[in-house]
């Protein structure tokens, strides 16, 4: 009888430690296929989360899907690194004085630290950018780097279809806004 407990036991680790994981991947696939928006495509991955390729006029790019880390590491997230399809002029250094550039939204510029060229923040922010980029953030989003041509947007894993769609939708509008005001 102890043998049979322990193989029992082995056995129920071994499913848990193979079978949850590929039960996440596995539900985390549906979800993206169930997406079904316009231009996307699931990348299967084979030991990580599958990702998408999202393909726009303006724009294509990958969303990367990581789950959360066991023992308490980083919690599931998502990054998408998009390119503008027309090259961005090069952005000038920013000046040095005052690193943090301020929209005079005060709400805006308390939640959201802007740093970067002044002339592109001022053509980029306007009342519409503002207001994408409070709702990105009420959704755990950030926008981490605008470069020449490229924009990365960092965010928490989401597993309801609905949710993510959401939150794909404010990353699709803030970057064609970008190409916009890059002149893509």
């Amino acid at each position: 009888m102890d043998i049979l407990a322990y193989c029992l036991g082995i056995g129920f680790l071994i499913a848990c430690v193979f079978g949850v994981p590929l039960l996440r991947k596995l539900c985390h696939e549906r979800t993206l296929k169930e997406l079904a928006m316009e231009g996307t495509t699931v990348v299967p991955r084979f030991w990580s989360l599958s990702g998408l390729r999202i393909d726009r006029t303006a724009w294509s790019g990958e969303v990367f899907f990581q789950a959360a880390r066991a023992g308490g590491g980083r919690p599931g997230h998502l990054r998408l690194l998009a390119g503008f399809k027309k090259p961005a002029p090069p952005l000038p250094p920013p000046a040095r004085e005052e690193s943090r550039i301020r929209t005079g939204d005060e709400e805006f510029d308390r939640k959201i630290a802007v740093e970067g060229d002044p002339v592109f923040a001022r053509k980029l922010l306007v009342p519409e950018m503002r207001e994408r980029l409070m709702r990105l953030d009420r959704m755990g989003g950030r926008v981490l780097a605008i470069g020449e041509g490229t924009i990365e947007i960092d965010g928490p894993l989401l597993s309801e279809r609905s949710a993510l769609k959401q939150f794909l939708d404010v990353c699709d509008e803030i970057i064609n806004g970008t190409a916009a005001a890059a002149g893509g």
